[in-house]
C-alpha cells in the first residue's frame, strides 16, 4: 500500500485534533489534574476530532470512510508520544528520563498497544474508546450500504 500526502495529512490532522486538548489540559492543570479533568478530556477530545474529521472531508474532498481510517491510524500510532508530552508538565514523561530512557519510550510509543495502556494512566481512555468506536463506525457503515450525511457534501476522491 502506497502512503501518499493526503494519507499523511489526514493522519496528522487526526492525531493533532485528538491529542492536543489532552496535552493542553495537562499543561494548564499540571499537578492538579483530577477526575473533573478526565470528564472534560473524555468529551473534548472526541468532539475536536469529529469536527476535524468533518473539516478534513470537506477540504480534502474525501469520503468519510477514507478520512476516518486515516485519522484512526494517526491517533493510535502517535498516542504514546502525545501522552509523554502531556505527562512532562507534571514532572513525568520526558522530564523524568535520561536520554536512553527517552529514546526507548519514544520507540515503543509507536506501538498501538502502548497507546491503550498509557491512556489508562493518562485519563484519556474513555476518549480513546469513544473516538475509536466513532471512527470505526464511520469507516465500516458505508460498506453496509448506509450513507452518512457528509458523503453527500463531497466528491469521491479515494486514493
Amino acid at each position: 500500500m502506497k502512503i501518499n500526502a493526503v494519507t499523511l495529512k489526514m493522519a496528522c490532522l487526526g492525531m493533532v485534533s485528538f491529542w492536543l486538548p489532552d496535552v493542553l489540559l495537562h499543561a494548564v492543570r499540571r499537578f492538579s489534574f483530577d477526575s473533573s479533568d478526565v470528564r472534560i478530556v473524555t468529551l473534548a477530545m472526541p468532539l475536536t476530532l469529529f469536527l476535524a474529521c468533518a473539516a478534513g472531508v470537506i477540504v480534502c474532498h474525501l469520503t468519510v470512510r477514507a478520512t476516518a481510517i486515516r485519522m484512526l491510524a494517526g491517533i493510535w500510532l502517535s498516542g504514546g508520544i502525545w501522552m509523554l508530552i502531556g505527562a512532562s508538565f507534571s514532572g513525568g514523561g520526558f522530564m523524568s528520563l535520561d536520554v536512553r530512557g527517552a529514546l526507548f519510550l519514544t520507540a515503543i510509543s509507536w506501538i498501538p498497544l502502548y497507546t491503550f495502556i498509557a491512556a489508562t494512566y493518562d485519563g484519556s481512555l474513555g476518549a480513546l474508546v469513544l473516538a475509536s468506536v466513532g471512527l470505526f463506525l464511520a469507516w465500516i457503515l458505508p460498506l453496509s450500504g448506509l450513507k452518512l450525511n457528509l458523503v453527500k457534501w463531497t466528491r469521491r476522491n479515494d486514493p
